[in-house]
């Protein structure tokens, strides 16, 4: 009787102490698979921030281009989001005096349309309503805008800005 009870607590003993090592391995791996997944997770929001670069980035472009108080940082700003070709179409007649004027516009509503003409080109056409204040006159206007966006380095840019007309 003994035997059969030292026997039973060896085996509860060593059945404890495998369970204790199984939890143990099996905490491990799964503080592993949650880092590995969060780094998935990471990647994932990367290709589909990717995925919808030029629309982000064609908002972005207006979003700089429309709304400023000051024109001069304007200009930084929209030379980030464009190529050398978009920044000269976006401002064909820029200077590099400082401006005196005071102008203050703000982006009201944009709605784009967009159209993929390859992996790297794709065509926006947006219809933009802005408010435009000078010397405390405000005007509205609604213009629509041609973009295209090209990708570069995988990150897309503003190539080209076409003003289309007016509403």
């Amino acid at each position: 009787m003994k035997k059969y009870i030292f026997f039973v607590a060896c085996m509860i003993l060593v059945s404890g102490s495998i369970c204790w090592f199984i939890h143990l391995s099996n905490k491990g791996e799964i503080e592993i698979l949650t880092k590995k997944n969060e780094v998935q997770k990471k990647k994932i929001e990367q290709l589909n921030i990717r995925d919808e670069g030029g629309a982000l980035k064609n908002k972005k472009f207006f979003e700089a281009f429309f709304n400023y108080n000051d024109i001069d940082k304007r200009y930084e700003d929209i030379k980030k989001l464009t190529t050398n070709k978009g920044y000269d179409y976006a401002f064909p007649s820029r200077t590099d005096q400082k401006h005196t004027v005071s102008i203050k516009s703000e982006l009201l509503s944009l709605e784009s349309y967009s159209k993929k003409i390859d992996d790297s080109h794709e065509l926006y056409l947006n219809v933009v309503e802005l408010a435009t204040t000078a010397n405390s006159v405000t005007s509205n206007q609604i213009l629509i805008v041609q973009t295209t966006l090209k990708k570069v380095n995988y990150e897309w840019m503003v190539d080209e800005v076409h003003v289309k007309g007016n509403g």
